[in-house]
């Protein structure tokens, strides 16, 4: 049976007085359970204090390593659980931070080994061909090593947290912020394509609950979309994504100057 989660506070309070100590990896484990569950059902997220933790998954593969007999079969599921959850922060670094404490061993293992996939596709912004690979974590049975009849209820819980809508909106959010970043307008299918939505109705209706800063230097918000028009999907006008007219810096050395003064430098060689 799963071990009761400790809340968020008092899982700091553990990380902070025995982040080395082997006997609390079950608590850790736990509570990376309580997080994925988290993401699989927003009614698990209200009845519980649970905040994605990037240090307490991280001490606890940390721990994997320095106590290797702790792991077995459910630890490399446990690891997989936690790479999960940072993939979700992408473009934060969480991610690529988390797999350098993960053996390549269990990295090449299934569902390892597709989340590593996943990553490398989203930095190098490939959010179509994203998709594919994410959905097949959605499949309990996917990756099931030879000889394994029977999916364990951590695996089947990372495949809950797939299919739920919050973690496929979680990434959905951070794409199109960086699209907006990026674009001040986009062809509608390129983006429909990335966010991996249907049509011009579910995209409005997506991207009026991304809220995003009015403007350099306002606490205002405005949604994420501005309008959508002609096959063009125009974003919210922004400081990186509106040409800038003029420049606050100014050319303080003239050319001349500094000419003359390698001149003098030379010579003095």
């Amino acid at each position: 049976m799963a071990a009761q989660s400790l809340s968020h506070s008092e899982i700091q309070n553990l990380l902070n007085s025995s982040a080395y100590d082997p006997n609390i990896v079950s608590k850790l484990e736990a509570y990376v359970r309580a997080q994925v569950s988290a993401v699989a059902s927003s009614i698990v997220a209200s009845e519980l204090d649970v905040k994605y933790s990037f240090d307490s998954n991280r001490t606890l593969v940390k721990l994997y390593q320095f106590f290797p007999h702790l792991e077995g079969e459910q630890g490399i599921t446990m690891t997989a659980l936690a790479a999960f959850l940072a993939l979700l922060q992408f473009p934060d670094t969480d991610f690529m931070a988390l797999c350098c404490l993960i053996p390549e061993r269990v990295q090449s293992l299934e569902p390892c080994a597709t989340l590593v996939r996943c990553a490398e596709l989203l930095e190098a912004c490939q959010f179509s061909e994203f998709w594919p690979e994410f959905r097949k974590l959605g499949i309990p049975e996917y990756g099931a090593r030879e000889g394994e009849t029977v999916v364990s209820d951590d695996r089947k819980l990372l495949s809950n947290a797939v299919n739920g809508p919050s973690a496929s909106n979680q990434i959905r959010s951070n794409m199109i912020k960086m699209l907006a970043s990026t674009y001040r307008s986009a062809p509608l299918s390129v983006v429909l394509a990335a966010l991996d939505l249907k049509d011009e109705s579910s995209l409005s209706s997506f991207g009026s609950k991304v809220m995003v800063c009015a403007g350099e230097g306002s606490e205002n918000e405005t949604a994420i979309v501005e309008k959508i028009e002609g096959g063009l999907i125009t974003f919210a006008a922004s400081a990186d994504n509106t040409k800038r007219v003029g420049s606050d810096f100014k050319e303080g050395v003239k050319y001349d100057a500094v000419a003359a003064m390698m001149t003098k430098t030379a010579l003095r060689q």
